[in-house]
């Protein structure tokens, strides 16, 4: 199976429908550049300070936990459009798709709810499950039941193998972001996100790279977030990554893509226009 980095100069280099244009990337890079050196780009933007729970009274291994919960649930906010969003207005702020299912996380903290504890959140019935992720709008949060699921998986397993904290699969990485990702692959399904293009079974990897990121930004790139290997990672393929990327022109979409995109057309799992958004761009570090 190639890693992502692999799977991608793969499938950019049989591309049918999306190009890479070096002009862009040199364009993207500038502007970050200058972002950072103008102060506006650092590490606390990265976290997100609004939505990580610091301010809670949780412990360093509690927040990596909250980490893993919330990572696992990372997939699928996207809303056809004249459907309305799923919303939960927290501390005085709105917020939809991801940030909303995070904001719903941390008011069940506030409400007494151990969010962060596989052995209270595996146990939640589906009447519980609808009750902490409820919406301000007629909306619920998109595929409920697989993450229902999710929710029972990852909790089931950390009480199983992990003694109930994700911080002992932290320690057998043993601070290898690769590693760490091998072991999430491995232990956890549905993290193992893969798929096949031209009979090669390729990674795709987005939520278990982000975790990997994220748990780094949590540590500092210290003690159990001291991976060594933080750089091996690559852009992990969130949808709106590859819409950043080609509002700044570093992706070229066909026509034709772009007829079914703006017609909200649904691809497939699995398809190869999926897969050339979602893969393509991870190389683009590799090209030109």
């Amino acid at each position: 199976m190639l890693w992502p980095r692999d799977a991608a100069k793969l499938i950019a280099s049989k591309s049918q429908n999306v190009s890479i244009v070096n002009e862009g990337v040199k364009k993207v890079a500038n502007v970050i550049a200058e972002a950072v050196r103008d102060g506006k780009l650092d590490m606390e933007e990265f976290k997100q300070n609004e939505v990580l729970p610091l301010n809670k009274g949780l412990t360093k291994a509690q927040l990596a936990d909250w980490v893993f919960l919330i990572d696992s649930l990372n997939f699928n906010f996207w809303t056809p459009h004249g459907v309305p969003k799923y919303t939960v207005e927290y501390e005085g702020q709105k917020r939809s798709g991801y940030l909303a299912m995070v904001s719903a996380v941390n008011r069940a903290i506030d409400e007494g709810k151990k969010m962060y504890d596989p052995k209270f959140y595996s146990q939640l019935t589906i009447e519980d499950i609808k009750h902490i992720f409820r919406s301000d709008t007629a909306s619920t949060m998109p595929l409920f039941e697989d993450r229902v699921k999710v929710l029972k998986e990852v909790g089931d397993k950390l009480i199983e193998k992990y003694d109930g904290t994700f911080v002992n699969v932290l320690r057998k990485a043993d601070g290898s972001a690769v590693k760490l990702i091998d072991i999430v692959t491995s232990e956890f399904p549905c993290f193992n996100d893969t798929a096949t293009f031209e009979g090669q079974k390729v990674a795709i990897f987005k939520r278990v790279q982000i975790l990997a990121a994220d748990l780094w930004m949590l540590y500092r790139g210290e003690g159990l977030g001291a991976f060594t290997d933080i750089d091996s990672l690559t852009m992990f393929a969130d949808y709106r990554v590859p819409q950043a990327m080609a509002y700044f022109g570093v992706l070229k979409y066909s026509d034709s893509l772009m007829e079914k995109l703006n017609k909200e057309e649904l691809f497939q799992s699995g398809d190869r226009e999926e897969k050339s958004q979602f893969l393509e761009y991870s190389g683009y570090q590799d090209i030109g």
